[in-house]
């Protein structure tokens, strides 16, 4: 072929005046193109906040407790690309968008294949969508037609300018539909599957990348056979494109779609519905500090506990780890869905009254204020403080008992004691300051009642207070949730809270204390029989549970030991193995004290009642009075001249011609006369006066208070069943008036006499108390 020279030159000569005129308008048109995009880009922002705000309440694992629907109803459960399994995001990237990494939004052969499709076939066989643009569809809705796609298509590079792949991923795992109100892939196998999305099967991955294609169709609780195709189409493809491998993908069509009922799975519900109302508004997660594993088992045994329960009584517990404070599990309730149970109601943060549960921090502040060590003697007598007199549960007394045995037994005169000399305004002041809430009654002020559970508190603040007794006597308070500080008080010293958990350890379970499975136990019961108590702690863990009707109606026969220490034995046996004994401090040590003085018994000294006691600070206190009003000394020292073979005394003032020799004599508290055996008792103790000196004015002993009109021991019976029971009448003698008559701890009767008459069968105390506290007292048994 031959080229004329010139001619071309001539032509190219005379484009070239057109070229900077094309290039020119190729620029300026480009330019106007992207000032428009930017413009559009102003005008119709994008963004990837989720449409409408749901909550979820999520365990230490992760694992979601309870979710909380948006205003629209939807149930979403938020999550990460790396919180998902990645079997999941592999059968997704390679089913619907193998390129998502590579593309720009858009894939161009894509688009080209569905166009030919389309063209071939006159019908839309595939849409081309790459995984931006169904996140673009799902911010920004459009019609189903050519200009719809357009628009998706220029919102997907809108969302690619503006938004990493993770950030485009992340918004698709948590909004893609997965039919009804589900959406996004946690709440999806939640709903279907019944665990989380990191925890997926092939099967089960494959089933929710392919179901946002056709939610509502594809719905394996619905249609399985349906869902089962749409699956084992996805899994064919991945096994295609080699993702899986061909056994991979035959073991997972092995796998059955089965049609489970879908329902919100909720664990922990009232713990979350706590924290969802105090979240901050538009908070999507709430991290707490829940053990699942251990919610969940926990639920379960209160759930079968209660069965065993009258109607309309309910059960609260909580698991507290004491080094952290993390609240492990948290039931609110017997059964969140049960109203006759009023399960909707927390139990955990009700204000109730706490019964007995409060002693041990009564005898712990005794303790750190010198007044007791583990084995001082106390008196359960009836003793009265001003217009107060507290009775016992069981209603009797039991004369003289040591401190460990009057907590282990949840006497309350010994604790009604013990804050008299304490002071109801200090244990008030170090129980507040602890971090424990105490609401008293209208108009009331701190008294001695607050030994008795005199007030209201809740499970969760017992369950502060107790967790002292395993952390060296600070509490800490329960944390809910990740991220909250650890607020920690002291409320006793290290030594005392070592001495008082001590004290709590049933005795059956000592025998098991090598092996390390202890813990303390208070049990408490609040006045009517409305609230059932039993706390647990040892070093690691503190449990609490109440049993009782939320309504606040009494239950007769329930007590914390008989209803509320089963179930806290049983719950101390689910948590995680650990070792329960806390060390003993060096700040207690063991020593010997000597009933009544209470002393310790010094080294060569005889001692008739030896008692081997926890000191704290190697202190072995006196005996305390019967209130802190009393004068005196609890108990009477007296050193007396008697004749050399200590048969007789000697009064002050008499001469009876014969030597005479000092001796030292222990008188016990005159209100635990009648409890004392015969040999121990003041007449015994102290030699009878010289028969010389009969003459010569003597008042070294008090004329001991004694019933009159019936004897210890007596049975009393009727002649036939229609006949009511004899009428005693009783008097006193000896004593100071005015005195003071109890039938069984109650008060019955005032003066020098009274009449007696059973009402029922049974066993029946009597005593009569003078203003000094002297006492004498009958057991009979009526038949």
């Amino acid at each position: 072929m031959l080229f004329n020279r010139s001619a071309v030159a001539q032509k190219i000569q005379a484009l070239g005046g057109r070229f900077p005129r094309a290039f020119l308008c190729l620029g300026l048109f480009v330019l106007l193109l992207v000032a428009g995009l930017f413009a559009l880009d102003r005008l119709y922002p994008v963004d990837l906040a989720p449409r409408t705000r749901t909550c979820v309440v999520l365990a230490e694992d992760g694992t979601p407790l309870r979710a909380f629907a948006d205003p629209n109803g939807v149930w979403r459960y938020p999550v990460t690309p790396e919180q998902v399994s990645p079997l999941y995001v592999e059968a997704l990237l390679g089913y619907e968008d193998r390129w998502f990494y590579r593309h720009p939004g858009i894939n161009p052969v894509s688009m080209v294949r569905a166009a030919w499709q389309w063209a071939a076939s006159g019908r839309i066989v595939s849409g081309g969508s790459t995984l931006t643009m169904q996140v673009a569809r799902l911010r920004r809705p459009v019609p189903r037609s050519l200009w719809g796609k357009c628009l998706q298509m220029a919102t997907a590079l809108q969302l690619e300018w503006h938004f990493s792949k993770a950030e485009i991923l992340t918004y698709y795992v948590n909004h893609a539909p997965f039919g009804g109100t589900f959406e996004g892939v946690q709440a999806a196998s939640h709903a279907y599957f019944g665990h989380g999305a990191d925890d997926l099967t092939r099967a089960e991955a494959a089933l929710l990348a392919v179901m946002p294609q056709s939610p509502s169709r594809f719905r394996p609780d619905r249609f399985p056979e349906a869902a089962e195709k749409a699956r084992n189409k996805c899994l064919d493809r991945l096994q295609d494109f080699g993702i899986w491998s061909a056994l991979e993908v035959t073991e997972a069509k092995e796998e059955k779609v089965i049609p489970w009922p879908v329902e919100a799975s909720m664990t922990a519900p009232i713990l979350a519905r706590r924290l969802h109302a105090g979240a901050v508004e538009g908070t999507d997660r709430v991290e707490t500090l829940i053990d699942f594993p251990l919610q969940e088992a926990m639920e379960q045994l209160v759930m079968d506990y209660a069965t065993a329960l009258p109607p309309h009584v309910s059960v609260a517990v909580l698991a507290m780890e004491n080094r952290t404070g993390a609240v492990k599990a948290y039931v609110g309730s017997a059964d969140f869905f049960n109203e006759e149970r009023f399960g909707h109601v927390d139990m955990v943060r009700a204000l109730r009254s706490p019964g007995s549960t409060v002693k041990p921090f009564v005898f712990g502040m005794a303790l750190d204020q010198g007044l007791i060590c583990s084995q001082s003697l106390l008196m359960d007598v009836p003793i009265r403080f001003g217009d107060y007199q507290p009775v016992n549960f069981h209603r009797s007394f039991s004369g003289p008992v040591s401190s460990a045995s009057a907590l282990a037994h949840s006497l309350n005169l010994p604790a009604v004691q013990l804050m008299d000399h304490v002071g109801p305004r200090f244990f008030y002041a170090e129980m507040v300051n602890s971090g424990f809430h105490i609401k008293l009654p209208v108009g009331a002020v701190p008294n001695l009642s607050m030994a008795l559970g005199g007030f209201a508190t809740s499970l969760e603040d017992l369950v502060l207070a107790f967790s002292s007794l395993g952390r060296g006597g600070k509490t800490i308070k329960p944390r809910l949730v990740r991220g909250a500080p650890a607020e920690e008080a002291k409320l006793l010293s290290e030594g005392a809270a070592w001495i008082i958990q001590n004290m709590l350890i049933p005795p059956r379970a000592r025998q098991i204390r090598d092996t390390g499975a202890l813990f303390a136990v208070k049990t408490g019961t609040s006045y009517g029989f409305r609230d059932a108590w039993s706390l647990g702690v040892d070093r690691d863990y503190t449990v609490g549970v109440w049993v009782g009707r939320p309504d606040g109606a009494p239950v007769p026969g329930h007590y914390g030991a008989q209803t509320a220490t089963p179930l806290l034995k049983l719950a101390f046996q689910l948590l995680p193995r650990h070792t329960g004994l806390v060390p003993r401090p060096d700040s207690v040590s063991e020593g010997t004290i000597c009933w009544p003085e209470g002393k310790a018994v010094a080294p060569g000294q005889s001692c008739n009642q030896p008692r081997i006691a926890w000191l704290l600070d190697r202190t072995a206190p006196p005996t305390l009075t019967a209130t802190r009003e009393t004068p005196g000394p609890a108990v009477t020292t007296l050193d007396l001249p008697v004749t050399p073979d200590g048969r007789y005394r000697i009064p002050v003032g008499c001469a009876p011609g014969q030597p005479a020799v000092r001796k030292r004599f222990t008188l016990w508290p005159v209100a635990l006369e009648s409890w004392l055996e015969p040999s121990r008792r003041r007449r015994q103790i102290i030699p009878p006066r010289l028969p010389a000196c009969e003459g010569v004015t003597d008042s070294v002993i008090e004329e001991p208070v004694r019933i009159k009109g019936i004897e210890d021991g007596e049975i009393i019976m009727r002649k036939d069943a229609q006949r009511e029971y004899p009428s005693f009448d009783l008097g006193v003698e000896g004593g100071n008036g005015p005195w003071y008559w109890f039938e069984n701890s109650v008060l019955a009767g005032q003066g020098p006499t009274w009449s007696f008459r059973p009402t029922h069968g049974g066993r029946y105390q009597i005593l009569v108390v003078d203003q000094s506290g002297a006492l004498d007292r009958v057991a009979v048994d009526v038949y």
